[in-house]
């Protein structure tokens, strides 16, 4: 299954992302995802840099890291929320996630024009989990 509805809520700021239908909104607002083109320019977040894994993992994200602007870190799917609206995260980079913690983000990311992919850029379904094992990017 390819997931086709998504949705956001931060309900502490009133803050609502719908991904539908080829459109995603903020507060019912129409919004697109855009940022930085070049990496030396992108804000990078994850939730943590103790996500990733010793070897393959942590190696790939350090190197990652090393090239963007600014990692942040915490912002868990709220970063997902900003990268759809094109407004402070140009990309979010995570590993070790369970299918529940990113299906619904896939929706609202890709229907604001945005990219979201397992680490090898394919599509996130319900099959690929374990080929993934919850590593995802989106831009």
């Amino acid at each position: 299954g390819r997931p086709i509805l998504g949705v956001i809520d931060q309900c502490v700021l009133r803050e609502r992302w719908v991904g539908a239908n080829g459109q995603t909104v903020f507060n019912k607002q129409p919004i697109r995802a855009g940022g930085a083109i070049k990496l030396k320019d992108a804000m990078m977040y994850a939730t943590t840099p103790h996500m990733f894994g010793a070897g393959l993992e942590t190696e790939r994200f350090e190197a990652l890291r090393s090239q963007v602007k600014r990692p942040l870190y915490g912002c868990d799917c709220y970063a997902y929320g900003l990268c759809a609206s094109g407004f402070g995260a140009d990309l979010v980079v995570e590993a070790d996630l369970g299918i529940y913690d990113y299906m619904a983000l896939v929706p609202v990311v890709i229907n604001a024009g945005g990219c979201m992919s397992d680490w090898q850029g394919q599509p996130l379904t319900l099959q690929s989990h374990e080929v993934s094992k919850g590593r995802v990017v989106a831009a």
